[in-house]
């Protein structure tokens, strides 16, 4: 990943609402195209997310964020409701800048920027801010697709098989407690539904983890928009830049 030093972070105004996230999931026209099998194209428009800055929403049966990431610029912005943490409104920006990780927060550093030691946050957040890309990890989650057909011609059915997916739980999509409950046979055969867009970039991912362990079915969804925005790379650095406080890991590691 190629990183800007004096590259900061883009205030973006979202707004979530209580609409579903992943759009145009609906079949259309029948297609028959030629070329890679459905599993690959799955595969190549995850990967393609990576090409340029882009927009996400995501929602799970606790959660629904939204934010925007670019892993060429080293910056990544997230606004969560719900989940342990985020009972209010949370606003979360990371930044890799000089070699460091900085990070800024409302309410958690009172939106003033500071230090995140990464050995303190667990290996598969870490990857997230790290890497700076999809919350959801949908390369990873897509490496493991089991079944796949096209549905329509830009969308796709089929089943995930998580035992050969790349770190799901790294997922924000994913709650490793239900993950470590399904059965083997329940976790080969997650079903899922996705749509591309019209340059083959994954535009939309739902999957439904199965009840198991006495929890009942867990629906997650992500789409993705806003491919190739221009972002202002200003730089808010005023005032010494302090550690992080304890709440900024506890959010971190949810």
């Amino acid at each position: 990943m190629t990183v800007r030093a004096s590259a900061s972070v883009l205030a973006l105004l979202l707004t979530l609402t209580g609409c579903g996230v992943v759009r145009d999931l609906a079949p259309g026209d029948a297609a028959t195209p030629s070329g890679p099998s459905a599993p690959d194209e799955l595969r190549q428009a995850a990967q393609a997310l990576d090409r340029g800055p882009y927009s996400f929403q995501f929602r799970t049966p606790t959660t629904i964020g939204a934010g925007a990431v670019d892993g060429r610029d080293g910056w990544l912005r997230i606004r969560v409701v719900g989940g342990e943490i985020a009972k209010a409104r949370v606003t979360f920006e990371v930044l890799h800048r000089d070699g460091q990780h900085l990070v800024r927060s409302n309410p958690l550093t009172e939106d003033r920027w500071t230090r995140l030691d990464m050995t303190k946050v667990n290996p598969a957040r870490r990857a997230t801010l790290e890497r700076f890309g999809d919350p959801a990890h949908a390369e990873d989650l897509l490496a493991g697709v089991g079944t796949a057909e096209r549905n329509g011609e830009r969308g796709y059915r089929g089943t995930l098989d998580l035992t050969r997916a790349t770190e799901p739980a790294a997922s924000r999509l994913i709650d490793d407690a239900h993950l470590r409950s399904l059965t083997p046979e329940q976790t080969r055969a997650v079903p899922f539904e996705a749509t591309v867009d019209s340059q083959r970039r994954l535009l939309g991912l739902r999957f439904t983890l199965p009840a198991a362990g006495g929890r009942p079915e867990q629906p997650s969804e992500i789409s993705y928009s806003g491919h190739g925005f221009k972002p202002d790379l200003s730089a808010p650095f005023d005032g010494k830049i302090g550690p992080a406080p304890a709440e900024v890991y506890e959010f971190v590691n949810s």
